[in-house]
């Protein structure tokens, strides 16, 4: 059933900030126009347990499919997963697709459907609609798949579904938060403020990108010079499109980054600054890296706030999941995620 994909490789930017020889500053590149949110399977049932169930899950293999080994907070949480398992004697195996993208992931589901595996965890690395044939194949060949975090139920069997708007949103009232208390004399359309998002990535993506374009509506303090699109998903991107950002308009004082990965690049960007006050910028993500909490609620750094998605404990909710659904035991379809801010205390910071 081996399949070829033909996947466009997303812009990396929809509008790169150069520098012309003259020093001439570059118009602000904007982001693709905001769309009307897609339809969402969020209604929760109960899918029964199965007769004889809880089965005996010891020795049972589990792939686990991720977009990017390089993103912090999806491998963190994969990590935690197969950890906890293996207490169970559970094997999982987890692939990302950092340089193949979607046609990688094709491939994965493949190789886990030869391998004759027990269960699939999947996250496309854009489009889900690309890899559901693969998906419908390994449910003939009756291994159970979950979806992570698609709009709507089927093919999968169950799904962990996060509101991308939502999420989005929260981030832009934690940066217009920090703007109020840490500058509360600046006038209105002063505070320099940039969004490295994915307007032109999956549709997550997307709904994420265009709840961090609701800071203009709801912050009259703020400024959007820059809103880049970057489809690679890692530190070394953010950092890279931070220093890009910060040569056209070193006065942006306020970032918000599509992933944690970009976000810890992005404040090592702004950290590498010569004289620089970190108390001046305020870095906020979409979701978690879990190691970087105390960094985050430190507030000695420029991250200075994420949303974290499932809250603190998505690899828990992750593992109990799977598990049920290995053991054959009554569970949830739909699991909507939760989405808790975390961020520094802005009031101890000294205002500009």
């Amino acid at each position: 059933m081996k399949k070829s994909l033909s996947i466009l490789l997303a812009v990396f930017m929809i509008a790169s900030i150069t520098l012309t020889a003259c020093g001439a500053k570059p118009a602000v590149p904007t982001a693709a126009p905001a769309t009307e949110a897609p339809a969402e399977d969020t209604i929760v049932s109960m899918v029964p347990a199965k007769s004889g169930s809880p089965f005996d899950i010891n020795g049972k293999v589990v792939c686990y499919i991720i977009p990017a080994l390089a993103n912090p907070f999806l491998n963190g949480v994969a990590t935690s997963v197969t950890e906890k398992f293996k207490a169970d004697g559970v094997t999982v195996n987890v692939y990302g697709a950092d340089e193949g993208g979607l046609n990688q992931q094709f491939d994965q589901i493949e190789n886990c459907i030869s391998m004759k595996v027990d269960f699939m965890y999947v996250m496309a690395a854009g489009e889900i609609d690309q890899l559901v044939p693969a998906i419908e194949e390994a449910k003939k060949a009756g291994i159970m798949v979950m979806g992570v975090p698609p709009q709507k139920l089927a093919p999968f069997d169950a799904i962990m579904h996060t509101s991308q708007l939502e999420d989005g949103q929260k981030v832009a009232k934690m940066a217009c938060d920090f703007i109020s208390a840490v500058y509360p004399n600046a006038a209105d359309g002063s505070v320099e403020t940039a969004i490295i998002g994915g307007a032109s990535s999956s549709v997550g993506m997307h709904l994420r990108d265009q709840g961090y374009s609701t800071i203009t509506d709801i912050c009259p303090k703020v400024k959007l010079v820059a809103h880049l699109d970057i489809s690679t998903d890692s530190i070394p991107a953010g950092q890279a499109a931070a220093e890009n950002v910060l040569t056209a308009n070193p006065n942006v004082k306020v970032f918000i980054g599509q992933s944690a990965a970009h976000a810890q690049g992005i404040a090592n960007a702004i950290k590498a600054l010569p004289g620089v006050n970190v108390n001046e910028y305020g870095v906020f993500a979409g979701d978690m890296d879990p190691s970087m909490i105390p960094t985050v609620t430190g507030c000695q750094d420029p991250y200075k706030g994420f949303v974290a998605i499932g809250g603190t404990s998505l690899d828990q909710a992750t593992y109990d999941q799977i598990k049920k659904m290995l053991q054959g035991v009554e569970h949830p379809n739909i699991i909507n995620d939760v989405l808790e801010p975390i961020n520094c205390d802005f009031t101890t910071i000294t205002p500009k």
